[in-house]
Order: structure tokens, then sequence, then C-alpha cells
């Protein structure tokens, strides 16, 4: 045997793998400008979730750069070795082989770094169901709001804003809108989906919006009423007050709301011990509100009224006298609520490809692993015929 037959030619193999990488390149640039990758003309195009990630093909360079070192070492170390040594005890090697290994691996990794990069091409229909539902929230903002009983700090208002806030935090698509409420109702925001806007006009609300006090709870429920839009979708109503009515009772509402089969959610905020109406909200120091006999007006949480909205429109009441409102109770109660269906709606969504580029790198890694020097040396051998 000679000494070529125990050391790689580093020189051909070399040779091959320029070869090679030329080829490849050439070929995926191809593959990419045939499919559309990058280009501005209307049709399909090759696109990829993480573009970014194809650059991980450069982690070859350092991998090319240490099986030529390793090669050259073990050159180094067979040409230092009495030939009848090597032939009595190493095994001859073939660079066809290890070329060929090479390009095994070179292809699963190219294709595994496209499968990584997430790559789509195409888009097709698909049809789904969505589940509509529209909520308004009414929000009391009369002067038994101001009252601070619950905490020293924090008025009624300031603790019921902070827990619509948390509401809307939690919403997953409905469509949101806003009314306030005192001895009358406004419309405070249209129904939309665009949440940051309901924070800030949450943020923004204050006892003083409407000049005629008192609660009207009817007013505030037939306002929220006529904010829904007249489309074939689930509707519900949340109502955030401390439960003194000081109007009549909204028993005609309540039959118009359960005939248009609105779901009523209601958030009691204050304690059943009450607290004293300051004249400003803003300085408690100013003194509080008096009746005409000169006594301070007390404001207490009326749970009883909370209950009974609840029960004479089929819907659900919480009552919550912490700074904080749980409102898991609530949330689930959202959750839960009957929803509209809107079937045989179709959606055009980018198909993913990877399972392409997945199998291709999946069968070179197992060929990479599995070729062995009795199909190389074949080759090489066919190869010389």
């Amino acid at each position: 045997m000679s000494n070529q037959e125990f050391t790689y030619n580093l020189k051909k193999l070399a040779t091959i793998i320029i070869v090679w990488e030329l080829i490849s390149i050439l070929s995926v640039v191809s593959v990419f400008y045939f499919l559309g990758y990058q280009s501005t003309s209307i049709g399909e195009h090759l696109a990829f979730r993480y573009p970014k990630l194809l650059l991980l093909e450069l982690v070859v360079l350092p991998l090319l750069g240490l099986l030529l070192f390793q090669l050259n070492k073990l050159n180094l170390i067979f040409g230092k070795i009495n030939e009848n040594v090597r032939l009595s005890i190493f095994s001859s090697v073939s660079t066809v082989h290890v070329a060929i290994k090479y390009i095994f691996f070179r292809i699963a990794l190219t294709t595994l770094v496209i499968t990584i990069a997430q790559p789509f091409y195409g888009s097709k229909k698909v049809a789904g169901t969505v589940e509509s539902l529209e909520l308004v929230i009414a929000l009391d903002i009369s002067n038994s709001m101001n009252t601070r009983d619950i905490d020293k700090e924090l008025t009624r208002l300031d603790i019921a804003k902070r827990a619509i806030t948390q509401l809307i935090n939690n919403l997953h698509g409905e469509k949101l809108g806003l009314t306030i409420f005192a001895g009358s109702a406004y419309v405070q925001l249209p129904v939309t989906n665009d949440y940051n806007a309901a924070k800030m006009f949450v943020n923004e609300i204050e006892s003083g919006m409407i000049s005629n006090q008192g609660t009207n709870i009817s007013a505030a429920l037939q306002t929220a009423m006529s904010m829904f839009s007249k489309a074939k979708v689930s509707k519900s109503i949340i109502l955030v007050t401390d439960g003194e009515n000081h109007e009549e009772n909204p028993t005609v509402v309540y039959e118009a709301l359960k005939e248009s089969e609105i779901q009523i959610c209601v958030l009691g905020i204050g304690t059943e011990q009450g607290g004293l109406v300051p004249n400003n909200p803003s300085r408690p120091e100013l003194g509080y509100k008096q009746t005409a006999a000169g006594n301070p007006i007390q404001s207490k949480l009326d749970v009883n009224f909370i209950k009974q909205i609840a029960d004479n429109t089929n819907g659900v009441g919480v009552v919550s006298s912490s700074a904080f409102p749980d409102l898991r109770m609530l949330l689930d109660k959202i959750n839960h609520m009957k929803r509209t269906k809107m079937d045989d709606i179709e959606f055009n969504v980018s198909q993913s490809r990877y399972h392409i580029s997945l199998f291709i790198s999946l069968l070179f890694w197992i060929l990479y692993l599995m070729w062995d020097r009795k199909f190389s040396d074949r080759l090489f051998k066919m190869k010389k015929i």
C-alpha cells in the first residue's frame, strides 16, 4: 500500500468542498429566486418567520476549519509512523469517504437552519368560528362615589376606576363601551376595540362631569342599551355602582333587558358601614355634605339593591369592600357568557413549509450517521472503472 492510503488528500478534499459549496449556494439562491423570496411583485412568495436565523449557516465555517485542522493533524501523525506499523495496525483512509460525509452533513445542516427559520410559501383558506361579545360599562359617578369608606386615601370612584382598568386588561377581543351616570346618564366612549383609549377615558372620569346629581340606575341602563350596535351579537352591561338608587325602581328597564337578551353584571363598590360624603372629593378637610336639617349624610353600600338588579335581570352581582377588588367571579362570568358564534368565516393563512426541509434534514442526518467506508469504497472503485 502507498503512503497516500494512510493520509488524507487535503488538496483534493478542499477542491471537492469548494465546488460543492459553489453548487449549493447557486442552487439555494436559484430556488429562493424562483419562489419569489424578497420579491415585491404580486403573487405567492417565499418568506421566513425568523429570517435572521438563516445566518446560522455561518456556523459551517468554524466547523469546516476544525475538520481540516483535525485531518491535517492525523496526516502528520501517520507520516511519522513506520510503514510496517501502519500496515499491520491501521486501516487505510479515504478522502472520498470524508467528502461524501461532509456533503451529507452540509445538506442536513442547511435544511435544518431553513426549518428553524420557519419557511412559509403560499396560503390556504381556513374555515373558522368567531365568538363575538359587546360590553358596555356603566359607571356611577354620583357624589356618594366620593366616599372614602374602603380606604382613607381612595374614594369609591378611585377604586371603581382601578377595577375597570383591571377588567379591561383581562379582555380578549370583546368590544367595549363606557357610559357615566349620576342623576342622568351620558355616553363617555362608544363601543370600540381600542382598549388603550378606553383606559384613558376611564382615567379622566371625575364626579364633577355630571352636574345633575343623584343615582339614576334606570337612565344608566337605558343609555347603555342604546350604545350597542345593531349587529346580531351577544351583549352585556357591567354596572359599577354603590347601589344607592335615588330614582324610581327600574322595573320597566329590567323587562327590556330580558327581552333584548342583554346580560347584566353588577359590581358593587363600598361598605355596609358606609362613610361621609365630602363636599370636595380632593379636599375632604373642607367638610361633608349635610341634610336640610344639618345632619351629615352617611352613604352606605346597598347590597340588597345590587342583588335585586342581578336577580331581576338573571344576571350576577359582585360586591367588593377592598381597595383592590377581586374580579375573578366577574371575569369568570364574562368568559362564560353566551356569545354569538359567527360560522363559515374564511381566513387566508400563510402555509408553513417547514416539514419539507425538516424531512430532508432528517434524511441526510441519517445518511451522515450511517454512511461507512464500504459504500464510499465501492463508489471510488466505480469511479476508477
